[in-house]
């Protein structure tokens, strides 16, 4: 059964092919065109559209014998996608939790965003009178933050992509040259963490490390926010380490075994 819509508050046509979309797959087999007419009560002419559109989008496979459409993997790893991200969520918040008390400053867990943005989808705040202001599920640049940097220090082909466009001046602090910043993200896969002092904002900085799963595969990104005339040598100092087993915490507890390299670095 499809969910009841509101029709002041949609584009029929989008409606109309999301529909399609949770008819097929919800249904235990393939279907055929008029199958999916009737399920969502719409004219076969106008349904055949929206099978097209998503045919042609990769989400969904036509059978050209049989005349039957279904869902495609592509559909799939839009769902797991946002399945593993309540998972990462449940599993890192006891150690976001720890870290803000060990630290004293705001915490975020971001993951990148197909724009090649990031997107903080967990965070504990800070006490102090003074801290970090960032709102959950707010698109925000990736090049220029400490958690942004770490995720694309480890997903090259989303980094040539961001650092193909345009990287505006933020701040007068900001770094924007692509070179400098490919240096910086190779650096960061060197030592393991990130920091950033008032690029994307001129009263912010932050410290982040990568977050694995159990593959291996850097995940998210797990940091503090900290105001920046509060960010000083010490205080870096002092949370590299604590950031630095905040990560490690998350990503023990997604499976990711850790294994040593040469020069003892972890991998």
């Amino acid at each position: 059964m499809t969910t009841p819509l509101n029709r002041n508050q949609l584009i029929a046509s989008a409606a109309g092919t999301l529909q399609v979309l949770e008819v097929l797959s919800v249904s235990d087999k393939a279907l055929a065109l008029g199958d999916v007419a009737s399920a969502i009560g719409r004219p076969k002419g106008t349904v055949h559209r929206m099978l097209a559109t998503l045919v042609n989008t990769g989400f969904v496979a036509h059978d050209g014998e049989n005349g039957r459409y279904r869902p495609t993997l592509k559909l799939w790893r839009l769902g797991a996608s946002a399945v593993r991200d309540l998972e990462l969520t449940r599993v890192a918040v006891p150690s976001l939790e720890r870290l803000m008390t060990d630290a004293g400053e705001t915490v975020h867990l971001a993951v990148l965003d197909p724009t090649g943005g990031i997107v903080y989808i967990s965070k504990v705040e800070s006490p102090q009178s003074i801290r970090v202001q960032t709102r959950l599920g707010q698109l925000n640049p990736s090049w220029c933050t400490a958690t942004g940097r770490v995720l694309l220090a480890f997903r090259p082909e989303v980094a040539e992509r961001v650092l193909a466009g345009k990287l505006a001046q933020r701040t007068p602090k900001t770094v924007n040259d692509p070179r400098r910043i490919r240096a910086a993200l190779a650096e960061i896969r060197e030592k393991g963490y990130a920091v950033t002092r008032a690029e994307n904002h001129p009263e912010m900085g932050g410290i982040a490390a990568p977050v694995r799963d159990h593959t291996g595969t850097v995940v998210a990104a797990c940091g503090l926010g900290i105001p920046a005339f509060r960010m000083d040598r010490p205080l870096v100092e002092r949370s590299i380490p604590l950031v630095l087993r905040a990560a490690g915490d998350i990503s023990r507890h997604l499976g990711y075994m850790e294994t040593r390299g040469r020069g003892g670095h972890a991998r």
